[in-house]
């Protein structure tokens, strides 16, 4: 199976060489291309970093669900929380979340592998530090298999996404080899025929078909404003024609392409306390309503049938101190 993976590589390679040139050439005459998506929202959702925000994960979860009234989220299976000790998983916390979600008609999206959503991005258990490469992998198969079975039948299930960005960079973590990416591909597809697989890429940093050849689904990650320990608060000087671009360029290999992350919360310097109540009117300015609205008429621009939401936690965190400027700006958009 590798192989033909490897040979769509370089097929896809071959055609966004020629289609980039093109691109640079027509771009003037090529926005006829692009037309607004019929856009329909979700959110990524993080137990993890409510609790970091000091919030009752589970409360968060069902407003989101109940007063928000999301149809879609992408939840995090957090492989160093479900088996902390070797050979004892306990999947009570992802049991809960889907069994509400199915109660509330709300459609999941499990990300499971080693590298999921929120810092520090790579989350395996301790016990598997210092193991050989070889131990590592057979261990977090055996979870992502465990993982599958038992929710491929779940009525809550829409897609698996297996990692986070994988081929990108980014987060306290080693690189995923492409070719154990591709087992785990082909290990979920056998498993679970009936569901499809998702893979990301970082939106702005990466070609986006080379993460989408394996893949059913490719979700991307949009930001337009971020935090550098060098350069401090710069905005990311990504156009909606490019992202179209690379969307177009992605489309033939995949069934779909999606914004898996859409920025909708401050890119927070490491050293600033998010817990810092007195400084809550500093951080909402940092990302207003006004910016919630323009991030999600940009995925409508770049063509995307989904966007899901980064930063839902962080709404619930304010308007549990009295801002509910994004939180009600949120329930009018769901």
């Amino acid at each position: 199976m590798w192989g033909g993976h490897y040979a769509k590589w370089a097929r896809a390679f071959r055609i966004s060489v020629l289609f980039a040139l093109v691109i640079s050439i027509f771009s003037t005459t090529l926005y006829s291309w692009f037309t607004p998506g019929d856009l329909e929202l979700g959110v990524t959702f993080s137990d993890r970093y409510a609790e970091e925000l000091g919030l009752d994960w589970q409360e968060t979860y069902l407003a989101i669900l109940d007063d928000l009234q999301v149809k879609k989220i992408r939840l995090p299976v957090y492989w160093s929380a479900v088996e902390p000790i070797e050979g004892q998983r306990n999947f009570e916390t992802i049991d809960w979340m889907m069994d509400e979600a199915a109660k509330h008609d709300t459609e999941v999206t499990l990300v499971i592998g080693v590298k999921v959503p929120r810092w520090p991005e790579c989350f395996a258990p301790d016990w598997v530090e210092g193991a050989s490469r070889d131990k590592q992998a057979a261990a977090v198969n055996s979870f992502i298999a465990e993982t599958v079975t038992r929710y491929k039948n779940h009525p809550a299930l829409l897609r698996w996404q297996i990692e986070n960005e994988a081929l990108f960079s980014f987060g306290i973590c080693e690189s995923i080899d492409p070719a154990q990416l591709f087992f785990k591909v082909d290990t979920v597809r056998v498993l679970d025929p009936n569901h499809p697989i998702q893979l990301t890429a970082s939106g702005e940093q990466s070609i986006w078909l080379a993460s989408a050849i394996p893949a059913d689904v490719l979700g991307v990650s949009v930001y337009q404003w971020a935090w550098n320990p060098v350069v401090g608060f710069l905005p990311i000087p990504v156009s909606d024609m490019v992202y179209a671009t690379q969307k177009k360029l992605a489309n033939p290999f995949v069934d779909s392409v999606i914004v898996s992350e859409l920025q909708a919360e401050p890119w927070f310097p490491s050293y600033w306390d998010k817990s810092d109540v007195s400084k809550l009117e500093v951080y909402y300015s940092l990302f207003t309503a006004a910016d919630l609205m323009r991030h999600v008429s940009l995925a409508e621009r770049i063509g995307v049938d989904e966007a899901y939401l980064w930063g839902v936690e962080w709404w619930y965190y304010l308007k549990v101190h009295g801002d509910e400027r994004l939180w009600n700006l949120g329930r009018s958009l769901f």
